[in-house]
């Protein structure tokens, strides 16, 4: 029996939906195959470049070889200037003590005695204590809860002195009917020792920062520290550079050139080189944030 065109119509329908519902399927099998294709690539690619990273050239060795270089040549340099800090300080304390007993011992002598004990000797040697580059530290194997105990001990000693010195001359002064502070060498150690006494009392506190964190932070009470402390050293420094023009020095020293230089370098060295540390922490605490937050 004939099938109707109708029918014929039907079944061509079907046949062709069904041919293009095949090639849709393979084509999105292609389509498929060749996005799973380009993934493979792309990790091939990054795996090969993670490779090629993780080898290291020549050119990277010679950096870090370079690298290492400048860091240990700068290391062993700040160590040598250290040392040369330690040796000014036992040499301008030793030149002020021969002085001093090379003649008859007065009651002013105890004051360039005094001050040149405490000051340069101890508070400078109780500054460098703290210093990576101080080779003292590295011997003894110090640790920073020792290094603090043995930096508090010495300032607060340090200090002691420079306040009796400084009080030695201001009676001297009265007893002699002199005028006070005319000097910018008298100037200067009249705010050495304010700031002297404030960074030893902010020191205490600084020293037990942990307790007092609910009242001060203890970032910014060791950055206080550290400045007030600095401003001492800077006056400080400064009084003792003077200090080989006065009277004192020029008659002791017999007006001596060499001995005129030699107080005047080691003087001007050890202010300088115990500055550069504290100096070089303001400005990194400066630079962070949080430091006075609130």
């Amino acid at each position: 029996m004939a099938r109707s065109t109708s029918e014929k119509s039907i079944d061509n329908n079907i046949y062709t939906n069904s041919t293009s519902e095949t090639q849709c399927s393979h084509d999105e099998d292609k389509t498929n195959a060749n996005a799973s294709n380009e993934l493979c690539l792309i990790e091939l690619n990054k795996g090969s470049i993670e490779r090629l990273n993780t080898i290291p050239t020549d050119e990277t060795e010679r950096n870090n070889k370079n690298e290492t270089r400048k860091s240990t040549f700068s290391s062993t340099l700040r160590s040598y200037l250290t040392l040369i800090a330690h040796f000014s300080i036992i040499l301008y304390t030793g030149l002020i003590l021969c002085m001093a007993f090379a003649r008859p011992v007065e009651f002013f002598t105890w004051h360039p005695i005094l001050l040149s004990f405490g000051w340069i000797f101890l508070l400078n040697e109780g500054v460098l204590l703290f210093s990576e580059d101080n080779f003292i530290g590295r011997k003894l194997r110090l640790s920073h809860t020792m290094k603090r105990r043995y930096h508090w001990l010495t300032i607060a000693l340090g200090v002691t002195l420079v306040i009796i010195g400084f009080t030695i001359v201001i009676i001297n002064k009265n007893i002699k009917n002199k005028v006070h502070f005319k000097t910018w060498h008298g100037l200067f150690g009249l705010i050495a020792t304010i700031f002297c006494i404030l960074t030893a009392l902010n020191g205490t506190s600084a020293l037990y920062d942990v307790k007092l964190k609910n009242y001060i932070k203890p970032a910014l009470n060791k950055l206080l520290h550290v400045i007030s402390g600095s401003i001492s050293l800077i006056f400080g420094g400064l009084t003792l550079v003077l200090g080989v023009y006065s009277n004192w020095f020029i008659k002791a020293s017999g007006n001596n050139t060499f001995l005129f230089s030699i107080g005047f370098v080691t003087s001007a060295y050890v202010t300088l080189w115990t500055l550069q540390r504290p100096m070089r922490k303001i400005l990194s605490n400066y630079r962070s944030a949080g430091i006075i937050e609130t």
